[in-house]
């Protein structure tokens, strides 16, 4: 069970570090989607409250699990399922916030884009947009 947290602890470090990772690569006005397992049940929230949503998330699910495993609850399970159930929850949710980030990172545009007045964007093959 040891191993289990450590484990665990770990994927939710990986979660942390992956929150930091976004927070210093996307832009101030960037959009993460929170999705339950399709991209039919997506939900594009603000960059600071995506890249909090995913830690917080594991941070909840490390705790529940953690705390079940070590209970009186868990005492007549099958030890392998006290030992892989913490880390395999982890996973799943590491994995999703990995791919909530590279599709944020996707729906990017490009950062750092100067449009001149009367620019048409036509020699780069873009369009130019009036804000």
């Amino acid at each position: 069970m040891v191993a289990s947290l450590v484990i665990g602890g770990m994927l939710l470090a990986a979660m942390i570090a992956a929150s930091g990772w976004g927070a210093v690569t996307f832009a101030p006005d960037a959009r993460i989607p929170i999705h339950f397992g399709s991209d039919q049940r997506c939900h594009w929230v603000s960059k600071r409250a995506g890249l909090v949503t995913w830690p917080a998330a594991g941070a909840l699910c490390y705790a529940i699990l953690g705390g079940l495993s070590a209970s009186s609850v868990a005492a007549n399970w099958v030890p392998g399922v006290r030992d892989v159930l913490m880390p395999a929850v982890m996973c799943v949710l590491f994995g999703f916030q990995v791919g909530a980030l590279v599709l944020a990172g996707q729906h990017q545009g490009p950062t750092n884009v100067t449009i001149r007045a009367g620019d048409t964007g036509a020699d780069r093959g873009t369009t130019a947009r009036s804000d």
